[in-house]
């Protein structure tokens, strides 16, 4: 039921200019354009009495929620004049934890009827209500308005529109574009849940079946040189074989060792050879393990030919001493040609702006990335003048360059994702209604065949999140995806 202030009729209204003639009443004379005047003001008038007569007897009988914009939104939570005021965010759970409105309470739609309780104490103050455009924020209003709640707002446009009128949410996840314009450098920040990837989900009391998937993994060095090694990897999954032959080259390597930090750094060429097909490509890495954090980049580059990469995908992952309260994750695209020690450069720049953006907050919590944003800057910064001093022969232009931010240990959760991934596919409801895990579960076998280099994680990374956050949407969620997701701090 959508709800309005006032009930309108269907009155049709239909001018037609035609000759003019004289009507006699009385002694009085009126032209036909102007009887036809005199009906028209008549129905405005009867419209009018409708509106005033009707809308009343609504109030009376049942409260009704407003719509509201997110400029009177933003008005009414910080102006101070409702100390009572509720902002209730009715998406999912994994939505808000990309982002929601500073003190919103979540309660997704479909189970307020059942924590309408949670709320009785505010039966007769504001309540805004909001989802991601609109439409459950809807769904949920009539919800209360039919529990007694008095004050009900229903955000039109939900935190989409929140986001693009530039107000502040709370949020740890990031997307961000880089273009490179006559070597001016243009960023832009926005949060990663207008990106965000939907689905179609089952039912709310569907049930689905569950399953395991039996792997066995057999590793067999066929060659060991000093910068060379060549291994026959052969695994079985569900009865079926499959042998994966990785050759792995060491072309560089890099060493700084101090008091208080030890860095290394390598440049590989890894050749993966399944059946006829064969691929190549490089990896760098760089480790730092500092006395107060450690930090981590890993690049995987697919070569287009002996002078440019096709494309690049790193994760820089900065892990401070002792335990983080919240989980990062920016996610940065290049709309722009750059050669590998700029990429590093730029990601260095991102990390600054980054940091610039949690330390504005006023949230501590998010006030305190800031710190490992700004380390990142100065790793990234100096990986860059590493490669372009030692680094020149491979030191090539990449087409298509992406890259994740974060203060997780991403190679962590990989083994928690892909057991996640095993489960999913033995549910056929999830994969039919969920395209995004179709895609990344095509990418276990390259984890499990270059399980050391970049090419699993550059895969799965592309759909992980989408992946979860439909698939959590299911009645029975496999509890190894419940610790992906945690790992990747979406619940």
């Amino acid at each position: 039921m959508l709800c309005t202030n006032y009930i309108m009729f269907p009155i049709h209204i239909k001018f037609q200019i035609r000759e003019v003639k004289k009507i006699k009443i009385g002694s009085n004379v009126l032209t036909l354009s102007k009887y036809k005047m005199a009906v028209g003001t008549i129905l405005i008038t009867m419209l009018f009495v409708a509106f005033v007569l009707v809308a009343p007897v609504v109030a009376e009988g049942q409260a009704d929620f407003q719509n509201v914009g997110v400029d009177k939104a933003y008005d009414m939570i910080t102006s101070g004049s409702f100390p009572n005021l509720v902002i209730l965010d009715v998406r999912n759970q994994s939505e808000y934890n990309l982002g929601h409105l500073y003190g919103a309470v979540l309660i997704p739609y479909y189970k307020l009827e059942t924590r309408i309780g949670e709320l009785e104490d505010y039966v007769d103050d504001e309540i805004i209500v909001y989802c991601k455009s609109g439409y459950r924020s809807q769904l949920a209003c009539e919800i209360l308005v039919d529990h007694g709640f008095t004050k009900v707002y229903n955000t039109l446009g939900g935190i989409k529109a929140w986001i693009e009128a530039d107000y502040p949410i709370y949020t740890t996840y990031h997307y961000v574009t880089v273009d490179v314009v006559d070597e001016e450098i243009l960023l832009q920040i926005e949060p990663l849940l207008l990106h965000q990837t939907g689905c179609t989900s089952c039912a709310q009391n569907q049930t689905c079946p569950s399953g395991n998937v039996s792997i066995n993994v057999q590793s067999t060095v066929l060659e060991q040189e000093e910068n060379h090694t060549v291994i026959l990897l052969t695994y079985e999954v569900n009865g079926t074989t499959f042998e994966v032959t990785v050759a792995r080259t060491l072309l560089w390597s890099y060493e700084e060792l101090t008091d208080e930090v030890n860095r290394t750094a390598s440049f590989v060429s890894e050749e993966i050879t399944a059946e006829d097909v064969s691929m190549q490509f490089y990896s760098l890495s760089y480790m730092v393990q500092h006395v107060e954090y450690n930090l981590t980049v890993y690049t995987n580059l697919t070569p287009l030919n002996s002078e440019t990469y096709n494309t690049s995908f790193t994760i820089m992952s900065y892990a401070p001493a002792g335990t983080s309260e919240v989980t990062s994750f920016e996610s940065v695209e290049f709309n722009s040609s750059v050669t590998l020690s700029q990429q590093y450069g730029i990601l260095g720049k991102v990390a600054k702006e980054i940091g610039k953006v949690y330390e504005k907050s006023d949230d501590e919590t998010l006030a305190s990335l800031a710190q490992g944003y700004y380390l990142m800057e100065g790793e990234a910064k100096g990986l860059s003048k590493l490669v372009e001093k030692q680094l020149q022969e491979y030191n090539r232009i990449i087409l298509k360059s992406s890259a994740f931010l974060s203060d997780q240990d991403v190679w962590a959760c990989l083994s928690g994702i892909i057991t996640c991934l095993l489960t999913l596919v033995t549910i056929p409801q999830i994969m039919a209604a969920c395209y995004l895990c179709v895609q990344v579960y095509a990418c276990i076998p390259a984890c499990f065949t270059i399980f050391g280099t970049w090419w699993c994680v550059l895969c799965i990374a592309a759909g992980i999140i989408g992946c979860l956050w439909c698939a959590h949407l299911f009645a029975v969620f496999p509890y190894s995806c419940y610790v992906a997701g945690q790992c990747l701090g979406l619940w």
